[in-house]
């Protein structure tokens, strides 16, 4: 008996939903809470200087320069605090993007593939090549799919923000350096190697939405019937 792959346009568009789904929590509820930083670090600077001012004097330790000067600087490191969390926010979804759609491809190949034998899903397909190695088993080379360049730079991307500067940075700068390159062409993630402690990547919603889309595309291209030759 052969092994079937089956696709069927429900659960296709269940996946594709997922993939959207998650990509606009990202955009219309978490992104929105970062939109407006400027303005709110001029508040945070604004209200420490205010609640300063407000307090009490004692002979000649009130100096409103200095107080202005210290509300300054805590305001600045408010600015930056922000930009820091909106960039970690950011890289944690390109990361989490491409660790759903892995989980997809081990839960379709788990669903279809137990239909004919038993599997321990502990240990199937835990590694990309293993994935691989199954979808060719039943004749489909998804690394053929229009998709796969970007996909592949995802699961770098992945790795390289788990886990900083390294093999996949390496690999990764070479098929896509302007991830690597911010607006004064400098490559951070050489200078602080890491990807998470500092503003080092050039990503942002719209690589977001790149990768995504791929991600959908991968989904398309899967043909709805795929059989093995033997089981």
């Amino acid at each position: 008996m052969k092994s079937q792959l089956y696709l069927p346009k429900t659960m296709r568009d269940t996946l594709k939903s997922q993939i959207s789904d998650y990509v606009g929590i990202y955009s219309q509820k978490l992104l929105p809470v970062f939109k407006d930083i400027e303005n709110d670090a001029d508040k945070y600077t604004k209200d420490l200087f205010d609640n300063a001012m407000s307090q009490p004097a004692f002979g000649d330790s009130f100096d409103p320069a200095s107080i202005a000067e210290t509300a300054q600087d805590e305001g600045i490191d408010h600015h930056l605090y922000l930009k820091l969390g909106k960039y970690n926010l950011t890289a944690t979804w390109h990361a989490t993007l491409y660790q759903l759609w892995e989980q997809q491809l081990r839960w379709f190949l788990f669903w279809e593939i137990s239909h004919v034998k038993e599997i321990n899903f502990k240990d199937f397909c835990t590694k990309p090549q293993e994935i691989k190695k199954e979808f060719k088993f039943h004749n489909l080379d998804i690394e053929s799919f229009s998709c796969w360049h970007q996909i592949k730079e995802l699961r770098l991307l992945c790795n390289m923000i788990k886990h900083g500067e390294g093999n996949s940075s390496e690999e990764l700068r070479k098929i896509n350096p302007d991830l690597f390159i911010q607006e004064d062409s400098t490559d951070y993630v050489r200078t602080f190697k890491t990807t998470l402690l500092e503003e080092t990547l050039s990503i942002d919603e719209k690589t977001l939405q790149n990768y995504s889309e791929a991600l959908l595309s991968f989904w398309d291209e899967i043909p709805e019937r795929n059989y093995s030759d033997e089981l």
